[in-house]
């Protein structure tokens, strides 16, 4: 008859002869992973990060940028941010697109004769909310809105107010950290290039005004001293 402890001193020779193949294969998967990280590195730039470009546009915006809250016997009446869209800003966009996309020479021409436009013109975009959505219509025929500019001698120019469609919703808030989940978008034409005018300070005052209140936004047009 076998003793117990000669049944006992074989078991730890079989259990070794087990772990041997799972052994080999662990370091296996760990020459191959190795090999997997060497031969695929991760890119400096975080995945989800901005490019150097990219973060010069917001800049420009952020520069350009301007915020009113209106109030009336502690109720919102309205509230209102705004970007003076400098040339440089919208030659920026579209180039950042067109590479971004890689837009064919045509497709570039229509992005910038959308953004751009007539250059006799320039251009203010304005997110706007006020309570009640019915209300929320600056470019409609009806609207109790309107919007101007007025200068420090009193003179109104009014501009014409387009809604924003989907594409241009989508391009310009790339750059911008707006929260427009109850305001809507809206792109202000005016006639003149604010560079003609040549305010004293550099800055145009854009008028938000209607029955229930009035608001106003400074808004600068020189550029700033340096944007790397």
């Amino acid at each position: 008859m076998m003793s117990d402890a000669g049944i006992s001193s074989r078991t730890p020779n079989r259990a070794g002869r087990q772990r041997g193949p799972v052994l080999l294969v662990l370091l296996a998967l760990i020459v191959l992973l190795s090999g997997c990280r060497s031969m695929n590195p991760l890119p400096n730039l975080g995945v989800g990060q901005a490019t150097p470009d990219e973060n010069r546009i917001r800049k420009l915006m952020k520069w350009h940028s301007g915020r009113v809250e209106v109030y009336r016997e502690f109720k919102t009446v309205f509230t209102a941010r705004a970007v003076y869209l400098s040339g440089d800003i919208l030659e920026s966009v579209v180039e950042f697109e067109s590479r971004s996309k890689l837009l064919s020479p045509d497709e570039r021409r229509e992005l910038e004769e959308r953004l751009v436009g007539d250059k006799g013109t320039f251009k203010v975009l304005l997110g706007f909310y006020t309570p009640g959505d019915e209300l929320n219509d600056l470019a409609g025929e009806e609207s109790i809105w309107v919007t101007y500019l007025e200068d420090p001698d009193g003179t109104v120019t009014r501009g014409t107010c387009l809604g924003v469609d989907e594409d241009e919703y989508s391009v310009y808030m790339r750059f911008l950290k707006w929260d427009l989940s109850w305001s809507k978008l809206y792109i202000l034409c005016f006639p003149m290039d604010p560079a003609v005018r040549e305010p004293a300070d550099g800055q145009i005052n854009l008028v938000i005004s209607g029955s229930q209140g009035r608001g106003e936004i400074r808004l600068k047009t020189s550029p700033p001293g340096s944007v790397p």
